[in-house]
């Protein structure tokens, strides 16, 4: 029986999440939260996870976030331990801006949490130079942008060959783009096609799923005084 949720995003309050449903949930989106909190009513206990990011905090495109927000990114996955078979719950990568120590850091927490299903909360990719805020003039082309996109998509997919993913707010850019220039977005190929996948990632709005009656745990990317991952799990 499926009792959790997995979507980009609920809200900026995890406490909140976790009251508001007869269910489990998880969410990515809020960079600067990395937290589970629980619930309960008279008849269970339930939580709730947001995962932080895998962005990297000093790429261009993270410059946004900084003036705004004014909040510190951080850089985290989660897992649902359970007794049968553990899930890894990617966090916000925006691709090709993520951290460049990111892809190194999800094999080992895959490794050391011996998961065997793969979920991501979505933003997988960036789209910056698409964005509807103001884009950096030191950021990469489109084009370079969307090339780099690519080939680290299909690295990933090397690693993770079947995931599922909740659609971000930054993978939608593509159809957003497309409905303000009038164009329906139904013209626009799928998301593997898009970025030469094999399809065995699955795309979804929203994942409800079967944790096994799992526990929620974050994994801290733990950096250095460079910014770069201390190599420990």
């Amino acid at each position: 029986m499926s009792d959790t949720l997995m979507t980009h995003s609920i809200s900026a309050s995890t406490k909140n999440n976790a009251a508001k449903f007869s269910h489990n949930s998880l969410q990515g989106h809020y960079h600067s939260l990395a937290e589970i909190a629980y619930a309960a009513d008279a008849n269970m206990i339930r939580w709730s996870m947001t995962v932080g990011t895998l962005m990297d905090s000093n790429s261009v495109a993270a410059r946004y976030g900084a003036s705004n927000i004014l909040k510190k990114p951080i850089n985290s996955v989660g897992v649902v331990v359970n007794d049968n078979s553990n899930f890894l719950i990617i966090s916000d990568m925006h691709i090709p801006y993520h951290h460049p120590d990111s892809f190194d850091f999800l094999e080992a927490v895959t490794y050391a949490y011996d998961c065997k299903t793969i979920l991501n909360v979505g933003d997988i990719v960036d789209n910056h130079s698409g964005s509807y805020h103001e884009s950096e003039p030191d950021a990469l082309s489109a084009e370079d942008e969307y090339t780099q996109a690519i080939k680290y998509c299909q690295e990933l997919q090397g690693i993770f060959p079947k995931m599922v993913i909740s659609v971000g707010n930054h993978d939608l850019i593509t159809q957003r783009k497309l409905k303000t220039c009038g164009l329906p977005a139904s013209i626009a190929r799928d998301y593997n096609q898009l970025y030469e996948l094999k399809d065995t990632w699955d795309w979804k709005d929203k994942y409800f799923f079967d944790s096994k009656e799992g526990q929620p745990v974050l994994v801290p990317m733990v950096l250095n005084k460079k910014g770069r991952w201390n190599g420990r799990v």
